[in-house]
């Protein structure tokens, strides 16, 4: 029971096991996930490093292929908080056992091209809206379709008629 406390302390970042539940520890209970992290997961494993968004990555080679790797996320709350895409590319290599050396302990040459990393918003305010959205608050107002108007003549015949 010691271990679970100390990595409920270690998850949610707080000095005491009161805060932890406070702060939203308590919804280990009701989430499958944060539950088996916590429980089962969670005291075996080895801290083997943290990226720049704040979440956290565990190993535990004693678990068997394929769940012996697993992130905490930094934002625990539910169920907007513990989002996917806001684990790295480097690191979602590590966790699908795609490289053996975790990007903490290696230098993860990014192509040039390469844009910073940043989490999915859909769903949020924050999110991409394209120009013809309708909660786009720059919403144009323009017509899809634009019918052909012939030249106007006069009444003049052209030569070639």
């Amino acid at each position: 029971m010691g271990s679970v406390v100390k990595f409920l302390k270690e998850t949610y970042r707080k000095q005491t096991l009161w805060e932890a539940v406070k702060s939203g520890g308590w919804r280990a209970a009701l989430d499958g996930t944060v539950a088996e992290t916590t429980l089962i997961h969670g005291p075996t494993g080895t801290l083997v490093g943290e990226d720049e968004l704040g979440n956290r990555y565990y190993e535990n080679n004693d678990n068997q292929a394929g769940r012996h790797r697993w992130v905490v996320y930094k934002d625990l709350s539910w169920p907007t908080g513990q989002e996917a895409t806001s684990v790295a590319p480097d690191w979602h290599g590590w966790l699908h056992s795609l490289y053996d050396v975790p990007p903490s302990q290696r230098d993860f040459k990014r192509p040039i091209y390469s844009l910073k990393h940043t989490p999915n918003k859909s769903g949020q305010n924050e999110r991409y809206l394209p120009k013809g959205s309708w909660f786009n608050p720059k919403k144009r107002n323009w017509t899809k379709v634009q019918f052909w108007q012939p030249p106007k003549t006069d009444g003049v015949v052209p030569p070639n008629a």
